[in-house]
C-alpha cells in the first residue's frame, strides 16, 4: 500500500450536473483506490477494512451513478415508447392487411404452380419423344438419302424447338402481377426433429464446439440451480468476494 493516500470518503459529489458530479466522484474514489491498490498485496487487517470501505463506496457511487442515468435516460425512453405506441397501430393493420392478402393468394397461386408443372412435365415428355424420333430417323438415314437426311434432319431441328420449350416451361414461375413486383410462391424449408439421438450424434460430429457450449451453458443453470453432481462434469468450489 502506498502511503499518505488520502483519507476514504473525503470527497463527495457535487449537486448540481449530474454526470459532471458522479465523474468528479467515482473519478476521485478511483484515484483513492489506485493509492490503495498499487499492487504490494494488503498486509493488514486495517488495510483490508479500509479496501472493504473503498469497495461499498464504489459500489454505492456506481448505483447512484447508474440511477442518475436512468432518469435522464427516462424522457427519451418514454419518448421512444410514444412514438412506438403511435405507429405500431398503424403497422400492424398493414402487417395484418399483407399477410392476408398473402393466404388469399397462396391457394391461386399453388394452383397455377401445379397446372404449369404439369404442362412443363408435358412439354418435356414430348420433347424427350420428338428427340427419340428425330434420332431414330438419324440412324436410318444415310448421307446419300436425301430426302431422307432432310426429313431426319427437319424432325431434329423440331426437336431441338421442343427442348427450347420445355426448358422454358420448366422454369416459367407463376405469378400474380402487382404495379411494381409480381407476387410469386417462394419455397421455405424447415427442420422438424424426429430423432434427437441421431441429431446429436451428427452435431456432435460436425459441431462438437458448439455441442460443448450449449452443454456448459445447461450445466451452468443446473449449478445456479443449486445441483452439484452432474454427469459428464465435475463442479468445483471457488471462493469469491462479495
Amino acid at each position: 500500500m502506498a502511503d499518505g493516500a488520502a483519507p476514504i470518503g473525503h470527497n463527495s459529489p457535487p449537486a448540481d450536473d449530474a454526470f459532471a458530479a458522479f465523474s468528479a466522484h467515482i473519478g476521485d474514489l478511483f484515484a483513492e483506490a489506485s493509492n490503495f491498490l498499487d499492487g504490494a498485496g494488503i498486509n493488514s487487517d486495517g488495510e483490508a477494512d479500509a479496501v472493504s470501505r473503498l469497495m461499498e463506496m464504489i459500489r454505492k457511487a456506481a448505483k447512484d451513478a447508474d440511477k442518475a442515468r436512468a432518469e435522464e435516460k427516462k424522457p427519451h425512453d418514454d419518448a421512444a415508447k410514444a412514438v412506438q405506441a403511435k405507429w405500431k397501430p398503424l403497422l400492424d393493420k398493414a402487417d395484418l392487411a399483407v399477410t392476408t392478402c398473402k393466404r388469399a393468394l397462396a391457394p391461386w397461386l399453388q394452383a397455377k404452380e401445379a397446372a404449369a408443372r404439369e404442362a412443363a412435365e408435358a412439354a418435356r415428355r414430348e420433347a424427350e419423344e420428338k428427340a427419340r424420333i428425330a434420332a431414330e430417323a438419324m440412324r436410318q438415314t444415310t448421307l446419300e438419302d436425301l430426302a431422307g437426311r432432310e426429313q431426319a434432319e427437319a424432325l431434329l431441328k423440331d426437336a431441338k424447338a421442343a427442348e427450347r420449350e420445355a426448358s422454358r416451361a420448366e422454369k416459367a414461375r407463376p405469378n400474380a402481377s402487382g404495379d411494381t413486383r409480381a407476387v410469386t410462391l417462394r419455397s421455405v424449408f424447415r427442420a422438424e426433429l424426429v430423432n434427437p439421438s441421431d441429431a446429436l450424434k451428427h452435431y456432435v460430429a460436425h459441431h462438437p464446439e458448439a455441442i460443448k457450449a450449449c452443454l456448459q451453458q445447461l450445466a451452468d443453470t443446473d449449478v445456479r440451480g443449486g445441483k452439484r453432481q452432474i454427469p459428464g462434469f465435475t463442479v468445483h468450489e471457488e471462493k469469491v468476494v462479495v
